[in-house]
């Protein structure tokens, strides 16, 4: 008996591990599931009351303008939003040339607003990914087609049936994930982008509260000469 090619091998193996484009579906169902999670579990962690607290807002400008800067950093400390670590680093450096203490906010808000982003990079690549892993169940049933066409023929529709039907399935399946996936991405995308603009408008008006405040240059106290004419 001859020993099997590697083609016919590699073949037997894809029969083996599923039939009909199930092992790829499978794989795709696994991915929406992990998309539906991480969808959410950030749409938890962006809520508005979370990322930018109002309280917090009231409560730090209010002692900033009383000059209580120590029981504002103290607050901030106590508090685990995001909002509240940039406040803390622009109490920090209160005090310091307004352009300094911007500086310190916008480092430590870039690094917020990186933290805020966590989870999209995969939404985003399982709205890539699906839609591919359905082309190649639809290369795979293809594969299924020529085969039942080089050993029964053209005429046999049932022989054909299978490997048409695990190209439809499976690409019925990636598109099936891939577009709302897309769509939690994207929207997922928007609230990250409104959160960080407006924590960048409050970084900002705190900015303005602790900066030094620029000194106008004194007027020239020497008298204005008259022309003569």
């Amino acid at each position: 008996m001859s020993e099997p090619t590697t083609a016919e091998a590699t073949l037997s193996l894809m029969e083996t591990l599923g039939t009909s484009g199930g092992l790829i579906v499978g794989v795709i169902g696994l991915a929406s599931l992990l998309a539906m999670t991480v969808f959410f579990v950030r749409l938890i962690a962006l809520r508005r009351g979370r990322v930018l607290p109002r309280v917090l807002t009231i409560t730090v400008s209010d002692l900033v303008v009383r000059e209580d800067t120590a029981a504002a950093m103290t607050l901030c400390r106590t508090d685990e939003s995001p909002l509240a670590r940039v406040y803390l680093a622009a109490l920090r450096q209160a005090g310091k040339p307004r352009e300094v203490v911007k500086e310190f906010v916008q480092e430590i808000g870039r690094h917020e607003a990186q933290l805020l982003a966590r989870g999209l990079g995969l939404l985003e690549l399982i709205a890539v990914t699906a839609p591919l892993m359905g082309l190649l169940g639809t290369v795979w049933g293809m594969i299924d087609v020529f085969r039942a066409i080089e050993v029964h023929g053209v005429g046999n529709a049932g022989a054909l049936a299978g490997g048409i039907g695990t190209a439809l399935y499976t690409t019925f399946a990636g598109l099936l994930v891939a577009i709302p996936v897309r769509i939690g991405h994207s929207a997922l995308l928007g609230r990250v982008d409104s959160l960080v603009l407006e924590m960048e408008e409050h970084a900002l008006e705190l900015v303005d509260l602790v900066a030094e405040e620029e000194r106008q240059p004194a007027p020239d106290p020497s008298p204005v000469r008259a022309v003569a004419d």
